[in-house]
Order: structure tokens, then C-alpha cells, then sequence
């Protein structure tokens, strides 16, 4: 699964994961590597490979800090209206 780097607007760290705020108004939950802190990438982080798309266990995150991790799973958040 992919997602365009484009339409990231910024990205936090909560309970765990990282949170993609996205330029269309959706929220991302980004699962990185069990040896990863989301809380590394709270400053921002580039993406090594260039192809416009960040992918699930194929692209890496690069943090300002200088932690390097993989995202293992996307999964887009849903506002529950009741």
C-alpha cells in the first residue's frame, strides 16, 4: 500500500505509532519497526527511495535525528460519528 509524500502535511508521534495528518483532511497511523520510536520523528524525516509514493515494508524513514526505520502498516483512521 501507498501513499503519496506529497499530501503529508505533518506527523506526530502518539501511543506507539506515528500519525500522518494528510493534506486531504485524512489521518494515517503509520506502525514503524519494533526497534523504531515514533517519538525520533517528531521533527520530521525525509524518504529514501523518490518515487512520490511512501509504501509499507518497502521504504524507509530518515529522521532529522538520524533514526532510520521501515514502515510495516498504514492504517487510515476514521472519525466514529454517532
Amino acid at each position: 500500500t501507498g501513499n503519496a509524500i506529497n499530501m503529508i502535511a505533518a506527523a506526530t508521534p502518539h501511543d506507539g505509532r506515528l500519525m500522518l495528518f494528510m493534506r486531504d483532511n485524512h489521518i494515517l497511523s503509520a506502525r514503524l519497526e519494533r526497534s523504531c520510536n515514533p517519538e525520533d520523528f517528531y521533527s520530521g524525516f525525509y524518504v529514501e527511495r523518490q518515487d512520490g509514493q511512501l509504501c509499507e515494508r518497502r521504504d524507509r524513514l530518515q529522521s532529522r535525528a538520524g533514526a532510520s526505520c521501515r514502515v510495516t502498516r498504514f492504517n487510515r483512521l476514521v472519525v466514529d460519528r454517532d
